[in-house]
């Protein structure tokens, strides 16, 4: 199991050279995208995090899968740091797509020397069962 720190300065070089088994330890989502949204990789934490099942996500379009990131706040601002080539974007976030509404931290960024893309979550806090 390799340590990576969601607060580290190159994370989406470092989950690209990570096998999709130490990616399943990490304490916190992630999702490797193609240009498009498409999904390359999907995580277990991000399963947990979202009220997903892991198998299946790959292939699919991660907004469609999550359509309470649709919108200029999340899909907006990945597609314009892709459109600019500069993706490298942290923001709070609140998702609750069928699920109870979870305040999460979330990065994006681009891997270096490759035409794929992180979206990184973390929870921030759990909403009280209401």
């Amino acid at each position: 199991m390799r340590l990576v720190k969601f607060s580290s300065r190159n994370i989406g070089n470092e989950l690209a050279n990570m096998t999709d088994e130490d990616l399943d330890t990490l304490a916190f989502g992630a999702v490797e995208l193609d240009r498009d949204g498409v999904i390359l990789r999907y995580n277990a934490a991000e399963a947990e995090i979202s009220n997903r099942v892991q198998e299946g996500m790959v292939g699919r379009n991660f907004f469609d899968v999550a359509p309470c990131t649709r919108g200029e706040a999340f899909e907006g601002r990945f597609r314009a740091g892709v459109a600019s080539g500069v993706l490298d974007v942290q923001f709070t976030y609140v998702l609750d797509n069928e699920m109870t509404p979870t305040e999460v931290r979330v990065r994006m960024g681009r891997v270096e020397g490759k035409d794929a893309y992180w979206v990184i979550i973390k929870r921030v806090s759990l909403s009280p069962e209401p």
